[in-house]
């Protein structure tokens, strides 16, 4: 072969090799897009199978729960980020709370008009230049005032609402028929949980639930990841959150009479109603964290979700510092920072438990932990988790 068709076969080869890397970069994002659904869709599948596998003798096949034994998975309630039926029945009461303001309005502003007369009535009574003409005057003309700032319309805007309070109270009406509790937030804000539907369902599911045998009639929600002791890989775990997350479309068109069992509201008819817990505020500089109880405060740890996102090393599936070595990193670390002068490393971890939100590790996220443990735990339950954190060294 001569070196001129050499020259011509390199340069047929460069552009049929440059033609085919243009057609991999411009077809990649599709062929990538199909990928992705047929692997999330064979993880749908897998989570399927895990479900009844392991959990609809509880949450019943449909996963719209079992009666008095466990709530419906399958529930508005878990993936709508707002009631409707409190936000219509605050709308109504936003209604009626202006409706009362302008009736106040008006019925002060008849009673402005008829204390003007007896003012005038006593005015021009009184002795012309005397003391007490001089201070009725003064009513009169306090009272002129505010009767000139009453606004006309009033009496207008007044029947102009009374037909949007009706409309409004026919909705909620209708919505408290379909179910919806009128005073109730749906569940990850009932929970104040700030991280997400797919990161509470993975914490649930890793660490389970110990404590729901006080709602559920002992009936407890065991851990199932193998970071919490349970059966199932963190693999298995991603595969039945994927499950779950796939209700959500049919989910949110269901109301809750679509529903076997809603969720019940911690504290109601439980064992632990009374506990006297910390309360939102408390303040961590004060209090006796010593005398805690290690076995239980490893038992209160995996309860309470700790578990889920902090066992694992390198901090479980989503990048959560491990509990592994959390106290060295205490006292080596975090203490010898400024805003932490004065800290004992028990009240930087109590601080950290109870308002997660005050300072972020850097490459932390502030979303993630739960923001209500001080309305979950008393000093008690504190000094144990504590004694707990403190053994990783």
């Amino acid at each position: 072969m001569n070196i001129q068709n050499k020259v011509v076969l390199g340069i047929a080869s460069f552009v049929g090799i440059m033609l085919l890397v243009g057609w991999i970069v411009i077809n990649e994002p599709a062929r990538m897009e199909v990928f992705t659904q047929q692997w999330e869709g064979r993880s749908v599948e897998r989570g399927a199978e895990l479900y009844l596998n392991n959990c609809y003798s509880c949450h019943a096949e449909d996963g719209l729960g079992l009666s008095g034994y466990a709530p419906a998975l399958k529930n508005p309630m878990l993936f709508l980020e707002e009631n409707p039926g409190k936000v219509a029945n605050d709308e109504l009461r936003a209604l009626r709370a202006e409706r009362d303001r302008l009736v106040r309005a008006v019925d002060t502003y008849q009673a402005d008009i008829a204390e003007r007369v007896e003012l005038i009535a006593r005015r021009d009574a009184a002795a012309e230049g005397s003391e007490e003409r001089q201070r009725l005057q003064l009513q009169l003309d306090d009272l002129d005032t505010r009767i000139r700032l009453f606004d006309p319309a009033t009496p207008q805007k007044i029947d102009e609402l009374l037909p949007r309070i009706a409309e409004q109270e026919a909705k909620v009406e209708e919505l408290r028929a379909q179910g919806w509790e009128l005073n109730r937030e749906p569940r990850l804000k009932e929970l104040s949980w700030t991280g997400g539907l797919e990161a509470y369902l993975r914490s649930t599911l890793i660490a389970g639930r110990p404590t729901s045998g006080q709602l559920w009639n002992g009936n407890i929600m065991q851990a199932w990841g193998q970071e919490a002791g349970g059966p199932l890989r963190p693999d298995e775990i991603e595969n039945l959150v994927a499950y779950l997350i796939n209700y959500r479309e049919e989910a949110i068109k269901l109301t809750p009479n679509d529903v076997r069992q809603q969720f019940k509201i911690a504290g109601e008819g439980t064992v632990d109603a009374d506990k006297e817990v910390l309360g939102a505020g408390v303040d961590v500089m004060v209090l006796d964290l010593s005398g805690g109880d290690v076995a239980a405060g490893q038992q209160k740890y995996t309860a309470l979700g700790c578990a889920a996102c902090h066992s694992a090393a390198g901090g479980a599936a989503y990048n959560f510092a491990p509990t592994a070595g959390t106290y060295t990193r205490v006292e080596n670390i975090r203490l010898r920072l400024d805003q932490f002068s004065g800290y004992t490393a028990e009240q930087y971890l109590a601080e950290s438990i109870l308002y997660p939100s005050r300072y972020i590790v850097p490459g932390g996220e502030a979303v993630q932990m739960p923001a209500n443990y001080a309305d979950q735990m008393d000093l008690q339950d504190l000094k144990d988790v504590i004694a707990y954190i403190s053994t990783y060294r």
